[in-house]
């Protein structure tokens, strides 16, 4: 795709999309993707796993009653994001990535119940409430899918930017969250191109993190194997994740 003005960094969003079969990544986006690819082959089935698994989970919630989403450090709103796994509800995506917003806003635009707008998933109160009350309608229980952003928040942000969306949330909301796990310690140079802003985790870790959100049932697990149990997975369990919810 080509723009007026095109990043000069890769995104892991718009890389999402090019692993997915989309169309709406730049240049510099698909030349990060194959040099990820070199380093770990696995990267675009990881990637379809994870985009799998907020489709599981956002159809879950959504069987709860829940028709409000706020996505955070959504990248793009395509390729089986979330208004399109749960039609009617209505979905705010959120990012950080000025070219995602401006990218998210063109594809939403005459999409019914949809909205794109800036939100830091590490300050949540960086959220207009304005705008989330415009797409979304006076807050009922909510639906927080919080998938693929937590590897780059470091711990005590994180327990506060989850703490601070539980009170945002209604009570019966729900939140879908996920992590990178140990999987990826076999491979120290992939690690060292993520960098020191990289934060791998334990379930131990991740659940210790939710504060006062209550885990599921399922509680966490590989995101190839949550909602599809006794499914035999034959990829290694990067991401682990699972749902909470707010009594």
């Amino acid at each position: 795709m080509t723009h007026e003005a095109e990043p000069t960094t890769p995104n892991s969003g718009r890389m999402l999309d090019y692993w997915l079969g989309g169309q709406h990544h730049y240049p510099v986006d698909l030349a990060g993707a194959k040099v990820f690819e070199a380093l770990l082959p696995d990267f675009p089935r990881m990637f379809r796993v994870l985009r799998d698994f907020i489709g599981r989970t956002s159809r879950y919630i959504h069987a709860q009653g829940v028709d409000q989403f706020l996505v955070l450090g959504a990248g793009v709103p395509t390729q089986g994001n979330v208004h399109e796994v749960v039609p009617g509800a209505r979905v705010l995506y959120t990012d950080i990535d000025a070219f995602n917003i401006a990218l998210g806003q063109r594809i939403l635009a005459g999409v019914p119940n949809t909205g794109y707008t800036h939100c830091d998933a590490a300050d949540p109160t960086t959220l207009d409430m304005a705008v989330a009350e415009r797409v979304l309608g006076p807050l009922r229980r909510l639906g927080i899918i919080m998938i693929g952003v937590e590897a780059f928040i470091a711990d005590e942000p994180l327990r506060a930017a989850l703490q601070k969306l539980y009170d945002l949330a209604p009570p019966g909301s729900y939140l879908a969250v996920d992590c990178d796990n140990a999987a990826l310690d076999h491979d120290p140079e992939l690690l060292r191109m993520m960098g020191t802003d990289f934060h791998m985790r334990t379930a131990e870790q991740l659940a210790a993190s939710l504060g006062p959100w209550q885990l599921t049932e399922e509680g966490i697990q590989p995101v190839a194997v949550w909602g599809h149990p006794g499914t035999p997975v034959d990829i290694r369990p990067y991401m682990i994740g699972g749902v909470a919810r707010k009594p």
